[in-house]
């Protein structure tokens, strides 16, 4: 461990050498912190293995959270699989000079190419499941739904892409004259059967949504909230 005496600030890391601990007084650490001026330094275990060095390394990092804590010199925590940034964030400097290598890297053409290799790119069942666990539960912030929003208006649906759509959702949803027409109702737990004049009025009445219920009108969902389609339903003046 090394230590900046005016400031007090501290830097953990491990070391391997061939002379004796106590001997090896001219490194202080891999730090990038030119403020850090360490003048102490202190070693606080010795292992016969660099392999238990930096396992050891890597619980005080967590244990001192050293990546966040102002005390310590440390940008980045170690791990037994490397380093990570958690908790960490750029200068504006830095930020700066990303962009500048980015517009430098990713030039037009190379922006065409990646367009074209990703348009005929199809992801697998796993990639879409990851994805789906990830967005899982994550809002939009209401300026990325503006920004969504303007760059969808005026956005011209090819008529491929619409006899997609329109075979995708080919017998998943009613029409709104079916959701007009009277529906029965029948709760799995309680046996409870209502009877509504509309799927709106069920939706209303039930504080249901107007999709599951759709899709439970169309057979292709069990129930919603408990309540399932009585299929045999008596009309009126039978």
């Amino acid at each position: 461990m090394s230590v900046d005496s005016s400031d007090q600030r501290m830097y953990i890391g491990s070391r391997t050498c061939k002379c004796k601990p106590e001997e090896d007084t001219k490194y202080f650490g891999s730090f990038r912190d030119k403020t850090f001026k360490p003048d102490t330094k202190r070693v606080l275990k010795i292992f016969n293995t660099r392999e238990e060095a930096f396992k050891h390394e890597s619980y005080l990092h967590f244990v001192l959270d050293v990546a966040t804590n102002p005390r310590f010199a440390n940008r980045a925590r170690v791990t037994t699989t490397g380093f990570t940034w958690l908790g960490q964030k750029h200068s504006p400097e830095t930020i700066q000079r990303l962009k500048e290598i980015g517009k430098k890297t990713f030039t037009e053409e190379r922006r065409r190419k990646l367009l074209e290799y990703n348009k005929s790119k199809k992801l697998t069942k796993e990639h879409i499941e990851k994805l789906r666990q990830v967005n899982s539960g994550s809002k939009r912030s209401p300026e990325t739904c503006e920004k969504i929003r303007q760059k969808a208006i005026g956005r011209e649906v090819s008529a491929s892409a619409r006899i997609k759509i329109g075979q995708h959702n080919k017998g998943k949803w009613l029409n709104r004259k079916d959701q007009s027409k009277p529906i029965t109702l029948r709760h799995n737990k309680t046996g409870e059967v209502r009877s509504f004049v509309s799927q709106k009025e069920a939706v209303r009445v039930l504080n249901l949504h107007q999709a599951s219920l759709n899709r439970v009108a169309c057979k292709k969902q069990q129930s919603c909230k408990g309540w399932e389609l009585v299929e045999n339903q008596i009309k009126s003046g039978s």
